[in-house]
């Protein structure tokens, strides 16, 4: 880190209500330097495939890839889709049932999906290795029976049984959860699968309900997405969003130390498991490793500070991170805020300060 000091400031800002000193390098006006680098990861992907039994049996497989497979990042909030079969409309095929798109019931917009003993597949192209998918349910009865994993290579699975509460499959053991879901009102489920891990986390209306799950299956092939629901009474799908990198907004955080679960269990085999203030081996606290979106197994993976002319610069930008830029003239009066980048670049054209024989500018990144 002594070669950063002089160069440029970052400050890796934690979330509300967490106090944690930032990190700061600095960045004369008059030289921006090329080769200064601080740490940034790169985020991966996948596809899955879910399968809904008067709510959820999630699951991920490995079908064959059509040609029209959608691209992550992949959403669908069926606003724009004619009311009636979803069939051939933005992708979807439908394999058996009914599957229609109506307006009486939706979660937030003016229409979703009602299935009624049928199901629905929409192609999923990525070859990345993790994926965040986040679905609204709204199921209007307990199912009679439970859903049973038929595919051998799923890789997610989850289920509400008979006494409306969940179960999912950690391999290929079921486990019932503590965790009930209601009738007649919407449920949203976010679902985070690692298969650089081969893990998976569950959460429930923004909590954490279940963690370091194995994966049905050894497969690490994500190709399309399943909706299912045999049973005739109907079950609501909306706001469906399939993200190859980190969604940005509030996190789930289980022990409230800053650091995603996600994040946590990927890089630390568990969700609580890393200590936010202790540093890791890029100099970096692991909390401050978190904020800046680096990875904490790779010393090397950095953000180069780049100038390109005058006094504009580039840096690498990361997913769900925010970069505000700040100036002074010297490091005793304080800095002032100047933009929020919506770019990877900052060109400073103000002649105030460009004018001057000196000054700092400071790069704060945040969620």
């Amino acid at each position: 880190m002594d070669r950063l000091i002089n160069r440029y400031k970052v400050h890796l800002m934690p979330p509300p209500g967490y106090q944690r000193p930032p990190l700061t390098c600095l960045v004369p006006t008059s030289k921006l330097y090329s080769n200064s680098p601080i740490k940034f990861p790169i985020l991966a992907a996948f596809y899955y495939l879910y399968r809904m039994k008067v709510i959820c049996l999630l699951a991920v497989m490995t079908l064959s890839l059509s040609a029209s497979a959608s691209q992550l990042p992949f959403s669908e909030t069926f606003d724009t889709l004619s009311s009636g079969p979803v069939a051939t409309q933005n992708g979807w095929t439908n394999l058996s049932g009914s599957a229609t798109v109506q307006s009486s019931v939706s979660a937030s917009g003016s229409q979703a999906l009602l299935i009624q003993t049928g199901m629905v597949t929409h192609a999923i192209s990525s070859s990345s290795t993790s994926v965040w998918t986040s679905f609204q349910v709204f199921i209007t009865a307990a199912p009679d029976t439970a859903p049973v994993v038929t595919n051998a290579n799923t890789s997610v699975a989850f289920f509400v049984n008979t006494n409306l509460h969940l179960v999912v499959y950690s391999n290929q053991t079921p486990v019932q959860l503590d965790i009930a879901v209601q009738t007649n009102m919407w449920t949203r489920f976010d679902v985070f699968c690692d298969y650089s891990n081969m893990k998976w986390i569950l959460s429930v209306n923004g909590t954490n309900v279940a963690d370091n799950l194995g994966l049905y299956s050894a497969g690490s092939r994500i190709d399309s997405l399943l909706i299912a629901n045999e049973s005739p009474d109907s079950v609501y799908f909306d706001e469906l969003a399939m993200l190859d990198t980190e969604p940005a907004g509030t996190i789930v955080d289980s022990d409230n130390d800053g650091m995603a679960d996600w994040w946590e269990q990927r890089y630390f085999g568990g969700v609580t498991n890393a200590a936010p203030n202790q540093t890791g081996t890029n100099g970096l606290t692991y909390l401050q490793t978190y904020l800046a979106g680096l990875n904490p197994e790779n010393a090397n993976d950095v953000l180069l500070l780049t100038k390109t002319s005058g006094h504009k610069f580039n840096w690498t930008r990361r997913p769900a991170r925010q970069y505000d830029i700040y100036w002074t003239s010297n490091l005793t009066s304080g800095f002032t805020y100047i933009q929020t980048a919506s770019t990877n670049e900052f060109e400073d054209t103000d002649a105030g300060r460009t004018g001057k024989s000196s000054g700092f500018y400071q790069i704060r990144v945040h969620r």
